[in-house]
């Protein structure tokens, strides 16, 4: 029997990356969900909808045997539309599922839901979830995946990845928030000592996984019911990632360490006006107390299960993932770029 895939959420930045390597295999029967359309393209049949509408979803999977739920506001957004879509829209989802008489449901989680604020060195799948959150978003994806999982044995075959530190080419958080502040002039500054180990993935390592987990999913398959860790299993300091950015614009590295509980203070104070002044109007500043934290914090994982099961290995090195991350930025993001004499110099180089 042929599949069918539905991608909820096909026009962000993972789900497009997934029909797109659908596509490429030669997938016949793609089908994308979405709130708007971003792009075009005829191979694909679009439907547009609200995930929270029970019957927006309904229309979109009958027919479906394959659903990869991508879809989620990013980061930097409030509780009430990360609940509504994340927790809300999932369970509807999971609903629609099993009323249409999908086959399976791969789940796009996150490493973070197993996250508070204290040092993850080569966690694996054992952790457990935390008992409190620093943000509302890895608390809403950890409802969602407990959703997920919970449907299994209905007849409906379940599993949730939880990729960690996403990036690539057309991504929208890292890599542009990294030029934006280099522009600003703000890369001077690195905040704590800088050597904490944390898993950036590369894109299409992610893709891979999610289309291994489709693949491989199946009654009697060990994978129904379970979670997994995706990352590059090739930890690096945290900063590494955006200094290598500022350096491929053109910018200096930072010259100067903020000690960690330094900017915890400063964060806390930021938070805290933030929160008192949300009545009247919505700040979104740059530094935050979970930005501070998610920055200073180790935060690597074991993949041994994804390797055993799912049969994952990255298929793009971190190094050759960065480089090709830069030359995209490169060549969509001139602007970025810093024009100055010595900088044009450097990038002659």
């Amino acid at each position: 029997m042929s599949k069918s895939y539905l991608v909820v959420g096909g026009c962000g930045f993972l789900g497009r990356y997934i029909v797109e390597s659908l596509l490429a295999r030669g997938e016949k029967n793609v089908h994308v969900f979405d709130i708007r359309k971003s792009f075009e393209d005829d191979r694909v049949t679009f439907h547009i909808g609200d995930i929270r509408k029970t019957e927006d979803l309904e229309s979109a999977c009958k027919g479906i045997t394959t659903v990869f739920h991508t879809a989620s506001p990013t980061h930097g957004m409030g509780y009430d539309i990360y609940y509504s879509v994340n927790v809300i829209g999932t369970e509807r989802l999971i609903e629609a599922c099993i009323k249409c008489g999908v086959k399976q449901l791969v789940y796009t989680s996150s490493s973070s839901v197993v996250f508070n604020g204290k040092d993850i060195v080569n966690g694996d799948e054992t952790l457990p979830y935390v008992d409190k959150h620093i943000d509302p978003y890895n608390k809403t994806k950890e409802l969602g995946e407990r959703a997920v999982l919970k449907a299994k044995g209905s007849n409906l075959l379940v599993c949730a990845l939880r990729p960690a530190g996403i990036f690539g080419p057309r991504e929208v958080q890292g890599w542009p928030q990294f030029l934006k502040a280099a522009k600003e002039g703000k890369n001077k500054f690195m905040f704590g000592d800088g050597n904490n180990l944390c898993d950036w993935t590369y894109i299409d390592n992610v893709v891979h996984a999610h289309i291994l987990a489709a693949d491989n999913m199946t009654t009697n398959s060990p994978i129904s019911g379970s979670v997994y860790f995706i990352t590059n299993d090739e930890p690096i300091p945290f900063w590494d990632m955006p200094i290598f950015a500022y350096e491929a614009f053109g910018y200096e590295r930072p010259k100067m360490k903020i000690p960690f509980t330094i900017m915890y203070c400063i964060a806390w104070m930021i938070d805290l006006i933030t929160l008192l002044l949300s009545p009247f109007v919505k700040l979104h500043p740059t530094i935050s107390l979970f930005r501070i934290i998610y920055t200073n914090s180790t935060r690597y994982f074991n993949i041994e299960k994804a390797k055993k099961e799912l049969k994952y290995k990255p298929i793009v090195s971190l190094r050759d993932g960065m480089e090709k991350t830069k030359e995209w930025f490169l060549q969509q993001n001139p602007s970025f770029i810093n024009k100055s004499k010595e900088t044009s110099k450097l990038l002659k180089k």
